[in-house]
Formats: C-alpha cells, structure tokens, sequence
C-alpha cells in the first residue's frame, strides 16, 4: 500500500483529498496551502472545528475578533479545501458553521526536486521583501 501511493505520488502533482488526507505536490500547490496556514488565526480556527460545530459567531467571540475578520479567513480556509461550511438555521437566517474538510495534510517535497530546475527557467523568483529597497538605497548612495 505504502509503495503503491509513493509510485503514484512520483506522477502527480497538485493538491488530492483521499479519505481524510490531502496531499500536496509541486511548489505553487504547496504554496497555496502553506499560505493558508500561515496565520495563527487560522490555525486556531481550524483547531477549534475539530472541537465542535462553530458558527462564525462562536469563532469570533472564542477568537475575540470581529465576524466580519473570522469570515475572511474561514473564507481563505474554504478555498484551500482545507475546512468547508455547511448551512444550518439560526435564530435570524442561515447559521454558518465551519467543519474540517481533512485531518492530515501531507506536503510532498521529494517532487520538487524533479521540477525545480525546468520552473526556474519558467518563472524566475521575484525579489524578496526588502531587497528591493535595499538595492534602491545602495543606487541612492
């Protein structure tokens, strides 16, 4: 089984849901998902939907943020099919609650090694933060 999903893995790339688990190949997947995870408040949303139902109402009073924020990012979380929402009645409409989509996400790294040198011939990397304004300072002096 191990050996079928690593040959199977060597072909692909992109992001996969199987069972419970998403996988994730090939560096603009991974960068989208590693963009999704990368706040606190997010990852705090995700840990609190494995606790129970949780409204957007009831992740902004345990997250002490608006529901307007908390939307945004349950939001973002959404479209990295990473937690999905169902619909429920409230008292005044529809309820939003927030449930995890999987329970493991897997980033498979060993592929980029494959497509690493054929990509940075395709799409060079942009300036890192601040190294911009670094040359610009050096330009200025």
């Amino acid at each position: 089984m191990v050996g079928e999903i690593q040959r199977e893995l060597k072909t692909r790339r992109g992001i996969w849901i199987e069972g419970d688990v998403m996988y994730v190949a090939g560096e603009e997947f991974i960068e989208k998902i590693a963009s999704a995870l990368a706040s606190l408040t997010r990852l705090r949303i995700i840990g609190l939907t494995f606790k129970g139902d949780m409204g957007i109402e009831d992740l902004a009073e345990k997250l002490g943020q608006s529901k307007a924020n908390i939307s945004t990012h349950v939001k973002r979380l959404e479209e990295a099919n990473i937690v999905r929402a169902i619909y429920l009645p409230g008292h005044r409409g529809v309820k939003k609650i927030a449930k995890p989509a999987v329970k493991e996400i897997r980033i498979i790294l060993s592929e980029l090694a494959e497509e690493v040198e054929e990509r940075i011939k395709e799409v060079p990397l942009p300036p890192e933060e601040g190294e911009e304004s670094v040359k610009f300072e050096e330009e200025a002096m």
